[in-house]
């Protein structure tokens, strides 16, 4: 197991008051782990959060783990909880945040370890160059077990390939309850900004008036909050943009392999195989080739539909900040 994975035990957390908001995310890799950090921090300084870990194991799989998190800042003092990830039945952790790297240490092992303030796309390229290890050993295992038993390789490369059609069809019956909802997560941004400047508006109204100072505070402290949940609702977004990339991508790039192994760009399991046999790869073939059509389509569906909210949310947290910085003004 990577260092990575060991300290993974954790999740931590940081310095704040005169240190940059804790709130982002954060990433950290080896070659064989990726670390994905998750933070929302509330005005009350407590946080929650989602950690991720995708760990690449030596027979080739990648072994995905997720817990969320609560925690609270005491001064200088973060710490971070979760429960039923890792093998642990409850973990915590605390650390420090200096500029953008997040050091932490967990109770089960006091060694520090740097998570990196990070946006979405490393978090996917890292991912990316451990799927691509992971399909390269799985590859070259597949191969020399068709060169070793071509028989069981045969009913092996079927079998790959009707799991590989079940797991398309959930997706697909996956994707098609997410894109109803991506209409309704963009009108819930829109309605966060438009209540944020409701409550500027109410805190306007009042500017001057010595008398209302007590009331423009509450009415500022009402807009910091509702601007937070544009943080909370992002994170929603972003794990199942996670979930994506890690099970969309991981069926995408098995379903191309497969593929190019049935029209004979990759290495072929029919070698010394029976007419019977032979047929049975090419059903499996025909079959896949059916399920690709629609599992593509949604999958392209998805992406589009992840980057279009993305935009919506950058678009509508800038206006939730400048809506904020006014009503910081009229305090």
């Amino acid at each position: 197991m990577s260092r990575l994975c060991i300290c993974v035990l954790a999740t931590l957390s940081l310095l704040c008051g005169c240190q940059r908001d804790i709130s982002g995310t954060y990433l950290a890799s080896d070659k064989t782990a990726v670390m994905w950090l998750q933070l929302v921090r509330t005005p009350d300084d407590h946080l929650t959060g989602q950690l991720s870990l995708s760990k690449l194991n030596t027979d080739g799989k990648i072994e995905y783990n997720s817990a969320s998190l609560a925690g609270a800042i005491g001064g200088e003092n973060v710490t971070l909880s979760g429960s039923g990830a890792f093998g642990l039945q409850t973990f915590t952790f605390s650390g420090i945040l200096v500029g953008n790297r997040l050091t932490f240490s967990g109770s089960n092992d006091p060694t520090p370890f740097v998570l990196i303030r990070s946006e979405m796309a490393d978090y996917q390229k890292q991912l990316g160059n451990l799927n691509a290890l992971s399909q390269a050993i799985l590859a070259a295992k597949a191969n020399a077990q068709l060169r070793e038993k071509p028989g069981q390789a045969q009913r092996n490369f079927v079998a790959q390939i009707d799991q590989l059609i079940g797991k398309m069809q959930r997706f697909d019956t996956d994707a098609d309850a997410h894109l109803v909802k991506f209409s309704d997560t963009e009108k819930k941004y829109q309605a966060i900004t438009t209540k944020v400047n409701q409550y500027v508006e109410r805190e306007h109204h009042l500017a001057g008036n010595p008398n209302t100072a007590v009331d423009r505070s509450g009415l500022y402290s009402d807009a910091t909050v509702a601007a937070i949940d544009t943080n909370l609702l992002h994170m929603d977004v972003q794990s199942l943009q996670q979930d994506f990339e890690t099970d969309g991508k991981s069926m995408a790039d098995d379903a191309t392999n497969l593929d190019a192994v049935c029209h004979g760009r990759g290495t072929t399991p029919r070698a010394d195989l029976t007419s019977v046999q032979v047929e049975a790869i090419s059903d499996a073939c025909g079959r896949l080739t059916n399920a690709l059509n629609p599992f593509r389509q949604r999958y392209s569906a998805v992406t589009a539909g992840l980057a279009h909210l993305e935009q919506v949310y950058i678009q509508e947290k800038s206006r939730q900040q400048g809506l904020l910085q006014t009503a910081q003004r009229l305090q």
